[in-house]
């Protein structure tokens, strides 16, 4: 059951990435079509999703995940669909990115498992396949890198708290190219 109101912690990708996202939503957006996906928030990987009085719960869950987690590189693999109606970038689920989800395995939103996503673009199923044929072509990998945690309420949208993860001495996005 989709709850009306909810929080969402996000793992937030690196500005490169987001402006590559953006560009690609552009191109989507630039057929006439508009969606139903929530504009002005970061390109993310969900983690979990929380009531809202838990904010104060998960801004410090939040913080702790954040200062013991160096940021890592993510390579989306692929263009897919949830139920035809929403368009999104599939990353690989490593280890890493499991690693994050773990502290924030929580679905109140939807009640649906976890499936890491990028989302581009939400709509009908016509409007969807127009997108993903707007898409063709692509070149993947796509490397990323997971640079911060944000909370955001939904619905409407609005920014609740941003931790940056660890700089850290691991590979960046060069790792997931070669």
């Amino acid at each position: 059951m989709k709850q009306k109101k909810f929080l969402t912690v996000m793992a937030v990708l690196d500005e490169e990435t987001q402006a590559r996202m953006n560009g690609l939503q552009q191109s989507i957006l630039c057929l006439g079509l508009t969606g139903t996906q929530t504009m002005g928030i970061p390109f993310h990987i969900s983690l979990g999703s929380y009531p809202p009085e838990k904010e104060a719960d998960v801004l410090a869950e939040m913080r702790r995940t954040a200062q013991a987690t160096d940021s890592f590189p993510v390579k989306f693999t692929g263009l897919e669909t949830f139920s035809d109606r929403v368009l999104f970038l599939k990353p690989e689920t490593d280890q890493a990115l499991i690693h994050l989800h773990q502290p924030f395995d929580s679905a109140y939103a939807d009640g649906f498992p976890w499936t890491p996503h990028a989302t581009l673009f939400c709509g009908d199923e016509a409007d969807v396949r127009r997108a993903k044929k707007a898409l063709e072509g692509m070149r993947f990998p796509i490397c990323a890198r997971v640079t911060a945690l944000e909370l955001g309420r939904f619905f409407p949208a609005k920014f609740i708290g941003r931790e940056e993860l660890l700089s850290g001495s691991k590979a960046g996005k060069e790792v997931c190219e070669s």
